[in-house]
């Protein structure tokens, strides 16, 4: 039986109100009237998509208010120019009411329902931080982790209320966030490794297409984009800013920011990648999809060059899925506490920025590290504790059934 449509509604209200009310101060400490958050990386799309209609260059291009770039695949730039014929307060209202749907979207796949579904949704919004940041920047963490979750893990589909059946094959959105940021690739080695085959061509299609569509719309753009992120330029200024919880970031505040500690860095964080993709297509295989999916999840954000405390959403389908009471204690343990510290990033409290993070004391620097620690443990642990036989009650995963999405 389907939930009326304005029961969903009301139910959606208080995580849209609070996405309101939580960004003018999350990030800026604005006042709240009259209401106009400056949400800088939202401000930055726009920007981008004026320029491209200006036919200006989108990679030299930086905002007049606060000098940012736009670092997203020409693709994604593609993606921007609609944002244009929106006025800008009308737009942050719309981006942000959209932010607090999505999530409250991924919660009810995940199967939260009623009242508990919007109070935890408005609950993430207040005092889950890469939650509350991405609201307050404008950013697009939300879209991504949704578009994944809703595309690979099954459940109740909130579209349910308006059509009866999937409108994508599975896969297809998850190659369309990796088209847009170019981390949620590893996905598709995740599904090669659990041989998910069909889903692991959708991404890959529909990756490629989007791809190739920006690429005919803007060759220029494109090949200089790739030019430069082969070269190693994230155009975001130094890598080991305190912000950044990646495994590159950390190794360059212990080491400096030499050359060699930039390759060490990109090797470990590769071999992470690629652990975390494995561990993920085990305990795929066992039959723990909303595990698998997270963990993955976890190993882009250890694996990037540049990961925001923000892009830290994957936090919330991650404490879904320790929910499940098969995974290993060890693995609860590190996941829990995974959750729990980047939720509060406490570490924020530190001295940071002018490259005051490359003079921090060998404490200082273990703290700022403690997210990246975490998280390598627990793709570690994950990886080694795997368990021979499915311990799920469906014993072979049925991610590419449209049914049971």
């Amino acid at each position: 039986m389907r939930t009326p449509f304005l029961r969903v509604a009301a139910l959606a209200a208080p995580p849209v109100l609070a996405a309101l009310v939580v960004a003018p101060f999350s990030v800026r400490f604005e006042g709240f009237w009259p209401w106009d958050p400056r949400v800088v990386d939202l401000e930055v799309y726009r920007y981008t998509g004026q320029v491209l209609l200006e036919g200006g260059d989108i990679l030299t291009a930086r905002t007049p208010r606060d000098g940012l770039a736009f670092i997203y695949p020409p693709f994604a730039a593609l993606l921007c120019v609609p944002l244009v014929v929106i006025p800008l307060v009308a737009l942050k209202a719309l981006w942000l009411a959209a932010t607090a749907i999505v999530l409250f979207a991924v919660l009810y796949r995940l199967g939260l329902t009623g009242w508990p579904l919007s109070l935890v949704t408005t609950g993430c919004v207040f005092f889950v931080e890469p939650v509350r940041e991405t609201i307050g920047f404008g950013q697009v963490n939300v879209f991504l982790m949704a578009m994944v979750v809703l595309d690979l893990v099954p459940g109740p589909r909130l579209s349910g209320l308006l059509v009866g059946r999937r409108l994508l094959p599975a896969g297809v959105l998850t190659g369309i966030a990796a088209a847009i940021k170019l981390t949620p690739a590893l996905f598709a080695v995740y599904l090669l490794v659990a041989r998910q085959w069909r889903t692991a061509r959708w991404v890959v299609l529909s990756a490629g297409a989007a791809t190739l569509l920006g690429l005919v719309a803007l060759p220029r753009e494109s090949i200089a984009f790739w030019q430069i992120l082969l070269s190693g330029d994230t155009r975001t200024g130094y890598t080991s800013f305190l912000f950044n919880q990646s495994i590159l970031s950390a190794v360059l505040r212990f080491l400096g920011e030499t050359g060699s500690a930039h390759r060490l860095g990109l090797i470990l964080s590769a071999c992470v990648a690629l652990v975390g993709a494995w561990a993920a297509a085990l305990w795929h295989r066992r039959g723990h999809v909303l595990f698998a999916v997270s963990l993955c999840g976890v190993a882009t954000l250890l694996a990037s060059p540049l990961s925001w405390t923000h892009h830290f959403v994957w936090v919330v389908p991650l404490a879904f899925a320790i929910r499940n009471r098969v995974l290993p204690p060890l693995v609860r343990g590190l996941a829990t506490a995974f959750v729990l510290w980047v939720s509060a990033a406490v570490f924020k409290q530190m001295p940071w920025g002018q490259g005051v993070e490359l003079t921090y004391a060998f404490g200082d620097k273990l703290v700022a590290a403690v997210t990246p620690m975490l998280g390598v443990a627990l793709v570690v642990a994950a990886a080694v504790t795997t368990p021979r036989r499915s311990t799920s009650r469906t014993t072979r995963p049925r991610l590419e059934t449209p049914a049971v999405q």
